[in-house]
């Protein structure tokens, strides 16, 4: 026999629901917004990267190793705690006072650090883009951005997006570590349940079981784009055939 006496009605009382609740709802504006900049930072990165300019490309390179090297909580705790006291005194006196903050700073420092990795997987799909296509956008007069938000990013996206889901999973994990910073997400109202009942076991369950629905949705609904994505190119490219075959 267990010595534990489990207690799962706990989990459903209305103050334990509201706070599980409201975490959930933070973990996932976090995970969304955090997922949306860091795909652009990515993408951005990645263009930079692949650029013939070497005054665009060393800072790009620098600045991926460097995020890539450092743990991914130094970056929440950088934007929370450090960068207001690089500001000047009444800058950082109104973000220490703005009740908001410690959300951004959640959103910017996973964002920071999703973004250098996707930017290595849009890179190397950047980099399998026959070299003609790259020639012949230049040749049109696109600019290094133009060619890689028309040409490059499109179908990056289509061959790496098994890539992608992955980092955008591990993301959605990794608004976890914003409890450091003492935001009110899903792990931080598992904490505060468990310090209030001494039950947790039953919470920890029902976040953990919470966090994999979440991953596994996400995973799965990247997939079905890709999937998609897929099967348009694969008509587009019949439909061109066809036509080439009629002429």
């Amino acid at each position: 026999m267990l010595a534990y006496d489990f207690d799962w009605s706990i989990v459903m009382r209305p103050q334990f629901l509201s706070l599980l609740v409201d975490g959930l709802g933070r973990t996932v504006a976090l995970a969304a917004i955090s997922g949306a900049l860091s795909f652009v930072l990515g993408a951005l990165l990645a263009a930079a990267r692949l650029s013939p300019s070497a005054v665009v490309r060393t800072p790009a390179n620098a600045l991926v190793e460097v995020v890539r090297n450092v743990p991914s909580l130094f970056w929440i705790l950088f934007f929370y705690f450090v960068l207001p006291e690089l500001m000047p005194a009444p800058a950082a006196k109104s973000l220490h006072e703005w009740p908001s903050y410690a959300f951004v700073s959640g959103v910017l420092g996973l964002s920071i650090d999703n973004g250098a990795y996707l930017s290595d997987i849009l890179r190397n799909g950047m980099a399998r883009i026959p070299k003609g296509q790259r020639e012949a956008a230049a040749s049109c007069g696109m600019s290094i951005w133009q060619e890689c938000v028309w040409v490059l990013c499109p179908q990056s996206l289509r061959m790496m997006m098994p890539a992608i889901a992955n980092r955008m999973v591990h993301n959605f994990k990794n608004t976890s570590l914003c409890i450091a910073i003492a935001l009110p997400e899903l792990t931080w109202a598992t904490q505060q349940i468990e310090s209030i009942t001494f039950k947790g076991l039953e919470v920890t369950a029902v976040s953990t079981l919470t966090y994999a629905t979440g991953s596994l949705l996400i995973a799965f609904a990247l997939s079905r784009l890709s999937a998609r994505q897929t099967a348009a190119s694969t008509t587009a490219r019949r439909h061109e055939e066809q036509c080439d075959a009629c002429r």
